[in-house]
């Protein structure tokens, strides 16, 4: 997609900071200042969200994820890894191509990255008569 700026540094339209790359997925740093490491994951094809993917591309996309999350922890100091992913723009997604982001962790690191739900507004029974899978 022309305007999409994931799009644009799959191509090398913008320059990034990759970190791994393979047929199917790029993983580059975040150019934003929020935390030391953090790391963006995409597939090389331009898919809107995860509800947008097929199983294979979500498979392709978690193991870049995995491996990279695995390479942190056990050879650049790191001792554990948030994940993230916001998919549609009710869970706030704010750049439209699928992707993960890895924050890398440190014990004591000051991070707060687990976000501040409200309370639920329903019974876990309830919730559990729409969401079961049958």
């Amino acid at each position: 997609m022309k305007e999409c700026i994931f799009c644009k540094i799959i191509n090398g339209e913008l320059p990034s900071y990759k970190i791994f790359e393979d047929e199917h997925t790029l993983a580059f740093l975040d150019i934003g200042n929020e935390a030391d490491g953090h790391t963006i994951v995409i597939p090389k094809t331009h898919l809107t969200n995860i509800l947008d993917c097929d199983e294979e591309m979500v498979g392709h996309v978690m193991n870049a994820v995995k491996s990279i999350s695995n390479h942190y922890a056990d050879h650049c100091g790191y001792s554990g890894v948030n994940l993230l992913n916001a998919s549609g723009t009710s869970a706030q997604q704010s750049v439209p191509h699928f992707h993960f982001h890895i924050i890398p962790r440190k014990d004591d690191d000051g991070i707060h990255a687990w976000p501040d739900l409200k309370e639920r507004e329903k019974s876990l029974e309830d919730m559990y008569s729409l969401l079961k899978i049958q």
